[in-house]
């Protein structure tokens, strides 16, 4: 009779240790998917910190744009040049009350401005408008006074990922300087 007991315990220990490989694979698997998943969070992460970093340098350029001595940003020109018309002219906009480059028909690749500088890993080149909000002579008679309304769209490591900034920029004969800024989210 005792031999018949032991063989008996055989089985169970055989049963026993299918149970515990299958919960040692199900807890590998577990920590499997657990770690894809952190992978996939931390490449979101910095797409979209690359995506931000493009539009942050993308409203700087536009910023540094609107202080250069380009002839359209000279008095005349913000008068009677392309912030007057009805459309986007290489990311010059006209002043509307909602912002042109928020409608959804707004077509970033052929009515914004490419920034010059392009981030490595960016799918594709940040582009932004500039919206002449309001313009007055200076009281020195010679510059213009005006507030201008930059909004800049970059793209991260993938198609996906788009950051969107604004900001408020004014032109002054003495003081050039961002006003405001917000993240616009879509």
């Amino acid at each position: 009779m005792p031999i018949r007991g032991v063989l008996a315990q055989n089985g169970l220990i055989l049963i026993m240790s299918l149970l515990l490989l299958l919960v040692l694979t199900l807890l590998t698997l577990t920590a499997l998917q657990t770690s894809v998943l952190e992978t996939k969070m931390r490449t979101n992460d910095q797409s979209r910190s690359l995506a931000f970093q493009a539009a942050e340098s993308a409203l700087r350029e536009a910023e540094q744009y609107i202080s250069s001595t380009d002839p359209v940003f000279n008095p005349v020109q913000i008068s009677a040049g392309p912030f007057q018309g009805t459309d986007c002219v290489a990311g010059l906009c006209p002043y509307v009350s909602i912002p042109l480059c928020l409608a959804v028909d707004f077509n970033w690749l052929t009515k914004a401005r490419l920034v010059t500088v392009n981030l490595q890993n960016s799918v594709q080149a940040p582009r932004y408008v500039i919206e002449l909000l309001s313009h007055k002579p200076s009281s020195d008679g010679i510059s213009i006074d005006a507030i201008f309304r930059i909004t800049t769209r970059a793209w991260g490591m993938d198609i996906n990922t788009v950051v969107q900034l604004q900001s408020y920029f004014s032109l002054q004969a003495v003081n050039k300087r961002r006003i405001a800024w917000r993240e616009i989210i879509n």
